[in-house]
């Protein structure tokens, strides 16, 4: 028996019961479990060492926000106990030759008594974008409001990421993460015009960092994400 020619025989049949209202249909939101993309039960104690940014002038408190964002994300899954960042001294701030050299990383985790250390850089960056909108002009030889287009210059936030989770032990990268490029426009209060280049908001970088932050903890522990799926009735 051809099983694909019965799998086609069975959906036609529905397609016709549809169509011919002996059936409906209606999409549904259901919870489906994703699991880890690792395996991290051998790793219930994790330490995330602030990022490094790969500017010539590195923004070190962006770096402790991307850590801190990832430590609160982890804590709320319950899968591991993620050391506090009081706990976490050292004699150097640790640099990007650190986080890419496995003896020091090892020497980092077993110093800190974890089962694995996340390390990663950043780099965020900034550029303006030509938005064109349409507005009204009164026409003095027409006597009627004319449509126009202009447009005004916003600024537009943007982030690469480079995560990894290392085995302290080996300081072996069991788990490499690296999204695509972030972008959002510049965050404003419902005070502020579009065209105007006001202060930068700290809101920027936490909002442009949530998504990725996010994405990356979901990959190491199982979790439910809804899908769409019709159901037949």
């Amino acid at each position: 028996m051809n099983w694909n020619n019965v799998l086609i025989l069975i959906l036609v049949c529905m397609s016709i019961f549809i169509f011919s209202g002996c059936l409906t249909s209606e999409m549904v939101e259901i919870k489906v479990k994703v699991d880890s993309k690792i395996d991290m039960t051998k790793y219930k104690t994790i330490a995330v060492i602030d990022f490094v940014d790969k500017k010539t002038k590195p923004n070190e408190m962006n770096g402790k926000i991307i850590a801190r964002m990832i430590r609160q994300q982890l804590k709320k899954s319950k899968e591991f106990q993620v050391l506090e960042e009081k706990n976490m001294e050292f004699d150097n701030p640790i640099n990007y030759e650190d986080i890419n050299d496995p003896m020091v990383l090892s020497a980092i985790g077993r110093q800190l008594d974890v089962d694995a250390i996340i390390v990663g850089e950043f780099d965020f960056y900034q550029r303006y974008q030509s938005v064109p909108y349409i507005t009204e002009r009164y026409s003095i030889q027409t006597g009627k409001y004319m449509p126009e287009g202009r447009s005004y210059i916003r600024k537009v936030y943007g982030i690469s990421l480079k995560i990894k989770v290392i085995d302290s032990k080996t300081g072996e990268t069991i788990f490499n993460y690296n999204p695509r490029v972030e972008e959002k426009p510049e965050y404003r209060s419902s005070y502020a015009l579009p065209f105007t280049d006001g202060t930068n908001d700290p809101s920027n970088f936490r909002a442009i960092v949530a998504k990725p932050v996010m994405k990356f903890v979901l990959s190491l522990v199982p979790h439910y994400e809804k899908e769409r799926r019709y159901l037949v009735k």
